[in-house]
């Protein structure tokens, strides 16, 4: 069987990084395979052929990370000579090398998910490419900026992570949704062959913690409908938007955002939702009609339903984001106009119209269909009954006792 040897040649420069490199020698033939790692050569221990962690703690991060790295192209080399002992086959350390210079290199956590980032940006997912984003940039400052490979992500480096974030006052759900995201990158990276599952989300929480109650009751709703507000200021469309949003079965605020008048079609809206892709449909009342009146002198040049998105050059995801601020601070205020307890957001209005139609006595079935739920796996079994009729009455019922 072959053997693997790690060895380090200095520079013939002094005070030069010299070069770390693998001997493979099978059959008393030996073949040498340079890596990109370079050290000094007090860096080096000679008597145990490992890399000695010194220096300054950004120096040591980085030799660290050389490690990892060389671990990797070990393990690497290693597989190649056993896969083909297992198939016993004959084999020269020229064919070791030559099938180790053909693999991928060797992908650091940051690097393969910023690789990760770019991918779901080109197919224009950018919402998850944002939600990566945040989780790298979070995971990047519990690391203080230092690197690793995939394969030195480990269960105990994960659970310090779930207490530094607790560290720095992240509610339970706040920090489940950083772990949830890393460990749906680590899966990916291990369905591309780039470490093995070691389950090393094991041991922190990465569910669904019970939260405050985000909806209000129908006569807050009435409320805040009736409250006068000056025509055509932010407060008032902060208002409007927030009851189109309970009308259109608690639309999420970006759907609405991208909402085209061409969606409009013999009475009905259909469109598809941003977060899953699903389509839905909702049957087009008046009192939805006469909000979007409201505001069409601001849209008369527009494909967009609302004045959210108002320009077409590639800022329209800024665009939301800005307005979904702005909105979302001006109904905190109308929220203490009319004295509740909870911050009102555009999300509480999504909470409110699935609660509302609960009180109303019908199914979590119509509930799970109107929201588009799919992810409800304890609905899914009804949702194939259940015709869109039969949210669109629920709703109307729904509207109706608003305007009461």
């Amino acid at each position: 069987m072959a053997s693997l040897r790690l060895k380090f040649r200095p520079s013939t420069t002094s005070d030069k990084e010299g070069t770390l490199y693998f001997q493979v020698i099978h059959r008393r033939n030996t073949r040498t395979v340079y890596t990109d790692h370079h050290i000094h050569p007090h860096e080096w221990n000679e008597k145990t052929s490992s890399i000695r962690i010194t220096g300054t703690p950004e120096r040591q991060a980085w030799l660290q990370l050389v490690v990892s790295k060389v671990r990797w192209d070990t393990r690497q080399l290693t597989a190649l000579i056993t896969e083909r002992e297992m198939a016993l086959v004959e084999y020269t350390a020229d064919d070791i090398v030559s099938a180790y210079r053909q693999l991928p290199p060797c992908l650091t956590w940051f690097s393969f998910i910023h690789s990760m980032i770019a991918k779901k940006a080109r197919i224009g997912r950018n919402g998850t490419a944002r939600t990566y984003q945040n989780a790298l940039a979070s995971f990047t400052s519990f690391r203080n900026g230092e690197d690793m490979t995939i394969d030195a992500l480990n269960a105990d480096t994960i659970s310090l992570y779930e207490s530094w974030l607790k560290g720095r006052g992240l509610k339970r759900n706040s920090s489940s949704c950083y772990l949830r995201t890393l460990r749906t990158l680590y899966r990916q990276a291990v369905e591309k062959g780039l470490t093995t599952d070691r389950n090393i989300f094991r041991h922190v929480f990465t569910g669904f913690a019970r939260t405050s109650k985000r909806a209000i009751p129908l006569d807050s709703v009435r409320a805040i409908r009736r409250l006068y507000l000056p025509d055509g200021s932010p407060m008032a469309f902060a208002r409007d938007l927030f009851v189109l949003c309970i009308y259109l079965q608690g639309m999420s605020f970006v759907d609405m955002a991208y909402l085209k008048k061409s969606d409009i079609r013999n009475g009905q809206l259909e469109y598809n939702r941003k977060k899953t892709g699903q389509t839905l449909s909702i049957r087009w009342e008046p009192p939805m009609q006469d909000i979007v009146d409201n505001y069409a002198h601001l849209t008369a040049d527009s494909p967009y339903l609302l004045p959210v998105i108002t320009r077409r050059d590639g800022t329209e995801r800024r665009q939301y984001e800005r307005m979904e601020h702005n909105v979302n601070r001006n109904l905190k205020r109308i929220g203490e106009m009319v004295g509740l307890q909870i911050p009102l957001t555009t999300y509480v209005a999504r909470h409110t119209w699935a609660s509302t139609i609960r009180d109303m006595g019908y199914d979590l079935s119509i509930i799970s269909k109107g929201l588009g739920h799919e992810s409800l796996k304890t609905t899914q079994i009804y949702l194939s009954t259940i015709e869109t009729m039969d949210v669109a009455k629920a709703n109307r019922k729904m509207i109706g006792k608003i305007l009461k």
